[in-house]
């Protein structure tokens, strides 16, 4: 046997669609062309790098949202500061804080019955949800406006953290109680990702509201 590298091919007869294990410093990589070699390689760095994998996901997830969140607000008239500090914020806050977060929660209330998904549903929309949604607007007025654009965030809060909390129960309650009730623990945070790409372009479009509006008085 080989140390360090080894190859093993499933026989077929089609040779690009070799499904290959990769084994390296005892790690065993699936290789395998299709959405089910990448799911598997995905699982696979879930499982060896769980935070950056996640962090990754969330950052690309809210760039992308941002500027979807634009498209539908401003046309074409692309602010790329502002989607890219929508990825930062995914990327250093959402990924690592929805990692702490889920693992807490696993953790401190474990188990899949109706009480304690229920508690951590509720502990998610009162802890969680208001604290991302208050750093989502404070990054979202720094890219804006720069370090004065933070002198704006309290009555940011004011103005839009009630309406944001409030449009987001019909959404975010029903979202937990599937994730702490039916999805794997490690694949949390990926389902949430998908379901908060729509939520993230609402929340692009809350954190950018003031300011729009402001612009238009201007002209």
């Amino acid at each position: 046997m080989m140390s360090g590298l080894l190859i093993l091919a499933c026989p077929h007869t089609a040779i690009p669609s070799l499904p290959l294990i990769i084994l390296r410093g005892g790690h065993a990589v699936v290789q395998n062309p299709g959405f089910s070699g990448t799911l598997q390689a995905y699982t696979a760095a879930l499982t060896d790098r769980p935070v950056l994998t996640k962090s990754l996901t969330s950052g690309i997830v809210f760039g992308f949202s941002d500027i979807c969140a634009q498209a539908i607000t401003d046309g074409y008239a692309w602010h790329w500061r502002r989607a890219a500090v929508a990825a930062l914020v995914g990327l250093c806050y959402f990924g690592p804080a929805a990692h702490v977060w889920y693992e807490l929660m696993d953790a401190t209330l474990p188990g899949r019955d109706i009480f304690p998904t229920l508690v951590k549903t509720a502990l998610g929309q009162i802890i969680f949800g208001p604290t991302f949604t208050c750093v989502f607007f404070a990054a979202s007025l720094s890219a804006l406006k720069g370090l004065q654009g933070l002198q704006k965030l309290p009555a940011k809060i004011r103005q839009d953290l009630l309406p944001t909390l409030l449009a987001g129960m019909g959404y975010w309650p029903f979202v937990d109680f599937v994730s702490f009730g039916y999805v794997p623990i490690m694949w949390i945070p990926l389902f949430v990702n998908g379901c908060s790409f729509v939520w993230t372009i609402f929340l692009s479009m809350q954190a950018a509201r003031g300011t729009r509006a402001k612009s238009r008085e201007a002209t």
